[in-house]
C-alpha cells in the first residue's frame, strides 16, 4: 500500500518509521530543507542547538518510548532530567506533594493550607472539564505571588493564562491524574466514540461506558482515594530525561531505523485532491500518488491544501480557528554556567523556561563553554532578552554566543474550547500530531497522536505476517 506522509516533524517520521516497518511503501514529504521538525538541533558557531527547549517526559513507560521500542532499530541514549525549580531570591523546588506545597518557600505561608486542602477537595468532590484553573484560583483569595505562580505554569501546561486553561491540564500535568482518566471525556465531548480508540485497551467497555455516562465530576469522585495517595505521596510522577546528543539524536533514531520509506525535502504540499479510491499530491514539484494520507501537517492548513474530501472538509471551520502558543527561544554559549545542576528553572515574573543543556551533554559546547536555552510564551524578542539580562544581572552583547529561535512548539494549546481532531477521518485519511490528541506536550503529546492513528490504521489496513521487528 502507498502511504503519503505530509509533514516530516515528530509525528510524521514516527508515523513513517512504524508504518514502513509494517510493510507499507512511504513517502515522507516535507516542506523545509531538514526532516525533524521541532525534534531537530543545528550547530550555531560550535554549539549544537535544539529548536527549542525540551524535556522529554513519561520515559518509564510513555508514548514515545513505545513506539520506540516496537519499531526503531536504534534507542536514543537519556540522562535523568532532575528537579524543575522556581527562581526567586534563591532557587525552590517546584512543589507536587502535599508536603511539599506545605513547606515550599515558593508561595507564602497563609496560601499554603489554602492550596493543599483545596486540592484534596477538588479530587474529593470532583469538578466540570471546563473549569479553569483561575475558576478556582479566584475564590481563594490568594497573595499576589501565589495567583502568578499559577498563572505562570498554566501558560507552560497549555500555552494560556489560567483564565483559559482547563484545571484538568494542571491535574493531569502535575501528576496527580493520568491523563488516559481524562481523554474519554474530552473525545465523548467531539462526539467521537471512545470504544473506538486506542484508549479503550486500557477499559473493558463497561467501565468505560460507566466513566462517560457519570461524566467527569462523578469519575474523578470515584477515584478520588487514589488521587489523593498520590497528591499526599514522596515520589514525583513519571520519569523525565533529556538525550544525548540534543533531540537531533531521537530525529536521527528514528530516521535510520525506517525501512520501505522516502524522505523528500523541500517539497511543499501545495493541493491533495481524492479521485476513484486514491489521493494525488500536488507539490510545488511534482505530483503523487496513494492510497493513503497521513497528515502531520498543522491541521490548520488543511482547508486550504484538502479539496472537495467530505469527511475532511467538514471540519474546515473547527480547524481554521485551532488556537496555538507561540515561543521564543534565545540560546546561550558562554564560559560561566547560568544554571550548574541537572534540570530546569521556570521563571514567574516573567515567564521563561530556563536550563543548561550542556549539562547533561558537554559535547554540545565547545570544551570550557556552556550552553543555556530559554523559552517564552508569546513574548517578544527585545522583551525576553531584557528579562534574561535582568534576571542574571548579565550582558548578552559579550557571551560567547547569541541565538534566537521563534517557533509554533503546540499547534493545538489545551485550553477551555481547543478543538482537537481525531485522527482517523476516513479509512484512508488520518491527521496526526500535537492537533489531534491534549495529552501531554511536545514530541510526547506527538507521539500519543501517532499511538491512536496506528490503532485505528491497523484496525483496517493491518497486513497479516508482517516482522515488525527491530532489525
Amino acid at each position: 500500500m502507498k502511504i503519503i506522509v505530509i509533514g516530516g516533524g515528530t509525528s510524521g517520521i514516527l508515523s513513517a518509521l512504524s508504518l514502513g516497518k509494517e510493510g507499507h511503501e512511504v513517502l515522507v514529504l516535507e516542506k523545509n530543507d531538514k526532516i525533524g521538525g521541532l525534534c531537530r538541533s543545528e550547530n550555531i558557531h560550535g554549539y549544537t542547538v535544539d529548536i527549542g527547549v525540551h524535556a522529554i517526559t513519561m520515559l518509564n513507560n510513555g508514548p514515545l518510548i513505545r513506539l520506540l521500542n516496537q519499531y526503531s532499530q536504534y534507542l536514543p541514549n537519556f540522562k535523568p532530567y532532575g528537579e524543575y525549580y522556581i527562581r526567586t531570591n534563591q532557587l525552590y523546588k517546584i512543589p507536587v506533594s502535599m508536603h511539599e506545597w506545605m513547606t515550599t518557600a515558593v508561595i507564602p505561608h497563609k496560601d499554603k493550607l489554602l492550596v493543599t486542602s483545596k486540592i484534596i477537595d477538588l479530587m474529593t468532590v470532583g469538578f466540570d472539564k471546563d473549569t479553569s484553573v483561575y475558576d478556582i484560583v479566584k475564590d481563594l483569595n490568594l497573595s499576589e505571588p501565589t495567583s502568578e505562580f499559577f498563572d505562570t505554569f498554566s501558560y507552560f501546561l497549555s500555552g494560556e493564562g489560567m483564565d483559559k486553561t482547563p484545571l484538568w491540564r494542571l491535574f493531569t500535568g502535575a501528576g496527580y491524574i493520568p491523563e488516559d482518566d481524562i481523554i474519554p471525556f474530552i473525545y465523548n465531548d467531539l462526539r467521537i466514540n471512545p470504544l473506538r480508540t486506542s484508549i479503550s485497551k486500557k477499559f473493558d467497555s463497561g467501565r468505560l461506558w460507566n466513566m462517560v455516562d457519570d461524566g467527569l465530576l462523578k469519575s474523578i469522585k470515584n477515584k478520588s482515594k487514589k488521587y489523593i495517595t498520590k497528591f499526599m505521596g514522596e515520589a514525583r510522577f513519571g520519569s523525565q530525561g533529556y538525550p544525548l546528543g540534543g533531540v537531533q539524536s531521537i530525529c536521527d533514531c528514528i530516521c535510520n531505523s525506517m525501512k520501505n520509506t522516502t524522505l523528500k525535502t523541500n517539497e511543499e504540499v501545495v493541493q491533495i485532491v481524492e479521485e476513484n479510491d486514491k489521493y494525488y499530491v500536488k507539490t510545488i514539484n511534482d505530483v503523487y500518488e496513494a492510497d493513503v494520507i497521513i497528515y502531520s501537517a498543522p491541521a490548520v492548513t488543511i482547508p486550504n491544501i484538502v479539496k472537495n474530501v467530505e469527511e475532511v472538509n467538514k471540519y474546515n471551520e473547527k480547524l481554521e480557528n485551532i488556537k496555538f502558543s507561540k515561543s521564543t527561544t534565545i540560546w546561550v554559549g558562554d564560559k560561566e554556567n547560568y544554571f550548574p545542576y541537572l534540570g530546569s528553572e521556570v521563571w514567574v515574573d516573567y515567564p521563561c523556561w530556563a536550563t543548561t543543556t550542556s549539562n547533561y551533554d558537554p559535547w554540545l559546547a565547545p570544551k570550557g563553554k556552556h550552553l543555556m536555552g530559554f523559552s517564552f510564551v508569546n513574548s517578544p524578542e527585545k522583551d525576553a532578552i531584557m528579562a534574561i539580562e535582568n534576571k542574571l544581572n548579565i550582558n548578552l552583547d559579550k557571551v560567547d554566543m547569541l541565538h534566537v529561535q521563534k517557533t509554533v512548539p503546540e499547534h493545538a494549546s489545551c485550553a477551555i474550547d481547543q478543538f482537537f481532531i481525531y485522527p482517523k477521518l476516513k479509512n484512508n485519511f488520518y491527521v496526526v500530531g500535537t492537533d489531534s490528541d491534549p495529552r501531554s506536550m511536545g514530541i510526547t503529546r506527538a507521539a500519543y497522536s501517532v499511538e491512536m492513528m496506528l490503532s485505528e490504521f491497523k484496525n483496517i489496513h493491518q497486513p497479516t505476517n508482517v516482522n515488525i521487528q527491530s532489525e
